[in-house]
């Protein structure tokens, strides 16, 4: 008795049900993670934090820029 062979057609359909499945299941435990009073505290306090400048372009721009050319010459 040998082992039946799945066809290509069978694993692409395999694959789109596990796709829609898994789809589904995130679907859903997004929302009852974002109907929560925990989501809501996150949230707040994500909130609260600033986002501040240093006033330069980038870590590689300005002052910087000669110094790690040299580094990464080497």
């Amino acid at each position: 008795m040998g082992a039946r062979k799945t066809s290509t057609a069978d694993k692409a359909e395999a694959r789109r049900q596990l796709a829609e499945s898994l789809q589904a299941s995130i679907t859903d435990k997004v929302a009852s993670l974002t109907d929560t009073d925990a989501w809501k505290a996150y949230l707040d306090a994500a909130q609260s934090f600033h986002s501040y400048s240093t006033g330069r372009d980038g870590v590689f721009g300005g002052a910087n820029a000669g110094a790690q050319g040299r580094r990464s010459a080497a």
